[in-house]
């Protein structure tokens, strides 16, 4: 495995595999239960590469139908390209992920200790692509032993103003 870059150092609580189960809903879906697995990668360079992939849990409690995935970067800045100005928040991390859905998330967030805080700074979409404005995402360490990374999306889509949309509790399963 490749060193970490400085750069990550901030960031390196995420590194690994994780998996769990969450729950999900929204305005215009049914609500349902999904296993999850999340990983997060480095090859020496300044971003870590990230991909999740979630299923339905089925009646008996296995994974079922895959629902959804999602794939992309989180590119950590520079200390020195860091510093927040006025009231805008100080960036440490930049975000781009992709999903099959046909849209794409660019974040803008900020770190602090084991805790992630993503806004949308942009989102672009395909002709047929979900209809997607914004959205928001904290991810975190939790638990007795920091041993649970929690994460909350809230979304912006087809017509709905910004709510909650998938969370999770994941544990890491490789490191």
């Amino acid at each position: 495995m490749s060193v970490l870059h400085p750069d990550l150092e901030k960031l390196s609580f995420l590194i690994g595999r994780w998996e769990g189960v969450g729950v999900a809903g929204y305005p215009d879906m049914a609500d349902f239960q999904f296993g999850q697995e999340v990983e997060f990668t480095h090859d020496g360079q300044p971003h870590l590469t990230y991909r999740s992939r979630v299923w339905r849990i089925a009646e008996d409690g296995s994974l079922g139908d895959l629902v959804t995935s999602e794939s992309g970067y989180w590119r950590a800045r520079p200390e020195g390209a860091t510093e927040g100005s006025g009231d805008a928040p100080v960036v440490h991390v930049e975000v781009l992920l992709a999903h099959p859905e046909g849209f794409t998330e660019f974040y803008l967030g900020s770190v602090f200790a084991n805790r992630v805080e993503l806004t949308t700074d942009a989102v672009l979409r395909t002709e047929t692509g979900m209809e997607v404005s914004s959205g928001h995402r904290l991810y975190g360490l939790f638990g007795d032993n920091r041993e649970t990374l929690g994460y909350a999306w809230d979304l912006a889509a087809r017509g709905h103003d910004l709510q909650s949309y998938m969370s999770a509790q994941l544990t890491q399963v490789s490191g």
